[in-house]
């Protein structure tokens, strides 16, 4: 049996989350919202989610509201190292705003997934959890992207 036959995870989802991810990396960093030098450059998520705070409200629509009261009452967990040991850990920023925290929260869902936090039995067992978070992840960034019209087109317009 491939890595594709055991996945639990519905597939359609996971690629949708990940294309919906990359592509709304592919808009920040083309409308500025970036970080780099000649070594590389990645996306300024935190910097885009300052930008967009006063203007995000996730009472905008029903199921924006349901994505973020789930991210925010079932946060995901960070993989840190303590003396060379691996643990989940749910320590965020000092102070985020809730925008800036949803955002951060839906690259965990990212990183543990695309890192490898979530292929162990944990993580296996909790497919319904895992498809929730990337379903309402999708959401969030969907709705984020939208609050800004630059960062919307060049999103729209990214190639996959």
């Amino acid at each position: 049996m491939d890595n594709i036959e055991r996945t639990k995870i519905n597939k359609h989802l996971l690629l949708e989350f990940f294309l919906v991810l990359s592509r709304m990396e592919f808009a920040l960093k083309a409308t500025g919202f970036l970080l780099g030098s000649e070594r590389g450059v990645k996306p300024n998520w935190d910097n885009f989610a300052q930008e967009i705070r006063d203007s995000f409200n996730k009472e905008l629509n029903l199921e924006l509201l349901k994505a973020c009261n789930y991210y925010l009452n079932n946060p995901p967990e960070k993989q840190v190292v303590i003396d060379g040991s691996l643990y989940w850990s749910a320590l965020m920023p000092n102070n985020p705003s809730e925008i800036e925290q949803l955002l951060i929260l839906v690259r965990r869902v990212r990183n543990n997934l695309f890192h490898g936090g979530k292929y162990n039995r944990q993580g296996s067992d909790e497919t319904a959890r895992n498809e929730s978070l990337l379903r309402y992840g999708i959401t969030i960034v969907k709705a984020s992207a939208a609050l800004m019209r630059n960062v919307d087109d060049a999103y729209r317009d990214a190639a996959i």
